[in-house]
């Protein structure tokens, strides 16, 4: 019998970082332009050429094994040193020009994000961009009426014709201002906030794009007024710091306003929801050259990172915190 290293088929291992990073096989099929048995026909056989279960799967839930981490582990590095040789060997993209649109839900911190754009600049300096700053309604607005080539922003379901994937998970948690009575005081419990004045994002109700943090007061009873609202998450953290009200923020992109003494977490210490932010693009795939280099790049960059990874670190880099300092 041949080696494994001779006969293994290197798709299949893409195959598997896709469906690893993405925790779901029709979503892997989304990314890849593939049909969801054709991805299941490669998980299956990956997991017989090498022996082992990688995956466990079934309608309530998705855990990768012991063995399909260190499959993963190794697959990302040698999806890693294969870039590294075609770097040393001096490939160089074709001269590519043109523009790009790309709509983005305001107040992404992503280095991941941001190091695909200094990726992507640097190997076809020619593209110019085009970066529209909207709510999450407003981004698939955008991308339906083909404003954009990308977009990312928060969703509750997908509208077709839109396809995507899942760029990164951000914990929401809630919090207060220096001004406010709640600020500094430590284990406080929950029954000291249903009465405080509330900000609220436009899109935090049942319906919209951040029902979790609807659901989240409903649920704890959180009866205060509602005294400030808005789409834009700077106006809402603007109106918390003010002393106005307490309210939901993402953890990582306030870090250092925390730190700071600008904010001050609040009950649950554990945090309120996570919150997914997805790339989106329209299905028919009618890219212009610099259009499709871009969606290229981005999918290869994925591979390199994984989900949990993305917004503390960018491509080839260890994680960061907010104020870009190496983490372990």
């Amino acid at each position: 019998m041949r080696p494994i290293h001779d006969t293994l088929d290197w798709n299949l291992l893409r195959t598997f970082i896709v469906i690893v990073q993405e925790e779901s096989v029709s979503r892997a099929a989304t990314r890849l332009y593939l049909s969801q048995p054709a991805v299941s026909l490669s998980l299956k056989r990956l997991e017989e050429r090498l022996g082992q279960k990688l995956i466990e799967r079934d309608s309530h839930r998705f855990r990768v094994t012991e063995a399909g981490h260190l499959v993963y582990r190794d697959a990302v590095e040698i999806y890693a040193n294969v870039a590294k040789l075609a770097a040393s060997i001096g490939e160089s993209d074709p001269e590519i020009a043109g523009h790009i649109s790309l709509a983005l839900v305001t107040g992404i911190d992503c280095c991941f994000l941001d190091s695909v754009l200094e990726g992507f600049h640097q190997r076809h300096p020619h593209v110019t961009f085009e970066i529209e700053d909207m709510s999450s309604m407003e981004v698939q607005q955008a991308l339906l009426h083909r404003q954009s080539l990308l977009g990312i922003c928060l969703m509750q379901r997908k509208p077709e014709p839109l396809i995507g994937y899942t760029l990164a998970r951000q914990q929401y948690r809630l919090y207060c201002g220096p001004h406010h009575r709640l600020f500094g005081r430590h284990n406080l419990s929950m029954d000291e906030l249903k009465l405080e004045p509330w900000i609220s994002f436009s899109s935090e109700q049942l319906d919209g794009v951040l029902s979790p943090l609807a659901v989240f007061r409903a649920q704890q009873g959180l009866k205060g007024p509602v005294i400030g609202q808005s789409s834009r998450m700077q106006e809402i953290q603007r109106m918390i710091v003010a002393g106005m009200g307490i309210g939901c923020l993402p953890e990582y992109t306030v870090m250092r306003d925390v730190k700071e003494g600008r904010l001050w977490p609040l009950p649950p210490y554990d945090g309120v929801a996570p919150i997914d932010l997805n790339v989106l693009w329209h299905s028919d795939g009618r890219f212009n050259a610099a259009e499709q280099a871009f969606i290229d790049f981005f999918h290869n960059a994925l591979a390199k990172v994984p989900l949990e990874d993305r917004l503390t670190r960018g491509i080839d880099t260890v994680p960061a915190d907010s104020k870009g300092r190496a983490v372990s």
